[in-house]
């Protein structure tokens, strides 16, 4: 019973919390029957007084709708066995809450996506070497050469999640940090400035071993604040403590960016993350949805990968929606449905149906490379997607017969037409061929 009660109510809480508090407050927690009460178990006092304040009457009125004549009556107890101790650094949140000092830290702490750790990050030639090196940053803290560690690149493409899994890290070791957003770190910083109280301020950051600062580059064009952070920089450096800071641009393209400090900047290490290649989109879509404990078919993770936008922010999103979509309409997640449910989230990129996006869809499709789509190998698995590939051609672009053979390692023209005589037979002779011409079809036409 308890079990079932549970789970309806985290599933309602879903709806009723935002997506960030959910995932951060709510998902780990776990609960059992004691003497008629649901015992909410949480890993230390921290969370057990965060639960306590924001959400407990709140998980009470639906425990109470979900089983009106069982009088629950529900609690918080602390699970000293919890798994989840280690990974958010109990011991050290502990400390603080005897610490007026240290509140910056608490919110620091609930800035951080428990899911933004490095196993849940997807690496690929995109983002491999960032990756390897704010892992060794934080593997070595105090000792690392990666200090200031700057990581650039365009909006989604992972900067907040590296920076997450690096404090996730640090926290493991029983170690502190300071995380800030860009807009709270300044706001902080001329409130300081403005009350003469920025000695202070810096003060109770120098405590920690770790600065993280997301979106330095707002700091430009403000030289008192670009002052005193460069003072406070100088101090972590000097006390070989770290600092990680990112950017939507490199060091030296900073504009209006106080030189001094693009110079100590210069000192560090810069790394860039790129936008993902397909099939790394297609990774990503797939570990966040197992993450959520669904699966998402291949095909309808290349659709959404290639009508989103390279920016994983942006993916994430539209899968989101997906799952919303595939949940309350209790139907499993397959192409119409993802579909439908993206049609009036994104404006879905009407793309003109070239030779190239064929042959890098197909092979994506059965796993193949586009080298192999357009090589002599005559192995069923290459032959076959490659009869494909030629049918898709003829059916959805104005070329010819001849101009397909050209474009697929200059094959003669009877080959592509025996090519989409075999696809067509297939279709009528094989259901799931069809089913996956079909998909292959729709994902090149939307």
């Amino acid at each position: 019973m308890v079990d079932s009660i549970w789970a309806r109510c985290v599933e309602e809480l879903k709806y009723q919390v935002p997506d960030n508090i959910f995932t951060m407050w709510i998902r780990p927690l776990s609960a059992n029957l004691q003497d008629q009460a649901l015992v909410i178990n949480v890993p230390n006092q921290y969370f057990a007084k965060y639960i306590e304040k924001h959400h407990l009457l709140q998980i009470q009125q639906i425990v109470t709708q979900l089983a009106p004549d069982a009088a629950i009556q529900v609690h918080i107890q602390i699970d000293k066995a919890s798994n989840l101790t280690s990974a958010v650094g109990s011991h050290v949140l502990s400390e603080t809450l005897n610490d007026p000092a240290k509140t910056e830290l608490q919110r620091s702490f609930q800035y951080i996506d428990p899911q933004f750790t490095f196993d849940q990050f997807v690496t690929a030639k995109s983002n491999q070497i960032a990756y390897s090196i704010c892992r060794d940053t934080a593997s070595n803290l105090g000792q690392s050469k990666n200090n200031p560690l700057f990581i650039y690149g365009s909006t989604g493409l992972g900067k907040t999640h590296l920076m997450h899994a690096i404090a996730h890290e640090i926290l493991k070791q029983g170690k502190r940090f300071f995380y800030f957003t860009s807009d709270k770190f300044v706001n902080q910083l001329v409130n300081s400035l403005r009350k003469q109280k920025i000695d202070e301020f810096k003060d109770k950051i120098k405590k920690a071993d770790l600065l993280i600062i997301d979106d330095i580059h707002v700091i430009a064009g403000k030289q008192k604040s670009s002052e005193q952070f460069l003072l406070l920089l100088n101090d972590f450096m000097s006390k070989n403590k770290q600092v990680v800071l990112a950017s939507d641009r490199h060091p030296s393209a900073l504009t209006d960016f106080d030189e001094r400090l693009k110079s100590r900047l210069a000192w560090g290490v810069s790394v860039a993350l790129d936008p993902p290649e397909l099939d790394t989109q297609i990774q990503i879509l797939q570990k966040k949805a197992k993450t959520q404990d669904v699966v998402l078919p291949k095909d309808c993770a290349i659709f959404i990968a290639q009508h989103i936008v390279a920016n994983v922010r942006e993916l994430e999103g539209a899968l989101n929606k997906v799952l919303a979509i595939s949940r309350l309409l209790n139907q499993p997640i397959h192409l119409e449905l993802v579909q439908m449910a993206l049609k009036d989230v994104i404006a879905i990129r009407v793309q003109a149906v070239s030779m190239d996006n064929i042959r890098k869809v197909v092979a994506e499709f059965y796993d193949i490379s586009v080298k192999d789509l357009m090589g002599k190998k005559r192995l069923r698995h290459i032959a076959r997607p490659r009869q494909i590939a030629m049918m898709l051609a003829r059916e959805l672009t104005s070329h010819s017969f001849t101009e397909i053979g050209q474009s697929f390692g200059g094959r003669d023209h009877t080959t592509v037409m025996h090519a989409c005589e075999k696809v067509q037979q297939l279709c009528l002779s094989d259901p799931m061929f069809d089913k996956d011409y079909r998909s292959l079809k729709l994902m090149l036409q939307t």
